[in-house]
């Protein structure tokens, strides 16, 4: 099992000049016990399913195994119970970290959010001027939670 060190951001400026050649995401997150995440992925021509612990601030643990394309397609129509996020991926590498951006499609159109993976907790992370609020710690911005509760449902919600 692979140790996951990750921080998100919120993106704060237009970034469409740094996006080229992204890559298509279809994720959906399977019924769990609340203690980790299940996600089948579709990017592109592969599938994958990838089994999450909780988060320890930045930190979690992280399997994934590759997936008959046939079978993550049933499992994403029928095993998900609607619980499917769309977005599209672009990496840009930019002082020495290398950040996937996502823009989000779907219910969570106009949802850009900017994550970088690192080596420890603690490693210093230089932050470009279009990084918005750090979102890591906060549940509501996580591909699941975004599964299912949109942003378009955020502001009818607190309504």
């Amino acid at each position: 099992m692979a140790l996951e060190i990750e921080r998100r951001f919120l993106v704060r400026k237009d970034v469409r000049h740094l996006c080229r050649n992204g890559v298509r995401m279809v994720q959906g997150y399977l019924p769990s016990d609340g203690v980790s995440t299940v996600r089948v992925r579709i990017a592109e021509d592969r599938a994958t399913l990838t089994i999450k612990s909780l988060k320890r601030g930045a930190c979690r643990d992280e399997v994934e195994h590759p997936l008959d394309l046939d079978f993550a397609r049933q499992l994403l129509l029928h095993g998900c119970e609607g619980r499917v996020i769309e977005k599209t991926r672009y990496r840009h590498c930019q002082d020495g970290l290398c950040w996937e951006i996502d823009i989000f499609d779907g219910e969570n159109s106009g949802l850009v959010i900017a994550e970088v993976e690192l080596e420890t907790p603690d490693q210093t992370v230089p932050l470009p001027d279009w990084i918005g609020a750090e979102v890591t710690t906060l549940r509501a911005y996580g591909n699941s939670a975004l599964s299912r509760a949109p942003i378009r449902r955020w502001s009818a919600a607190a309504a």
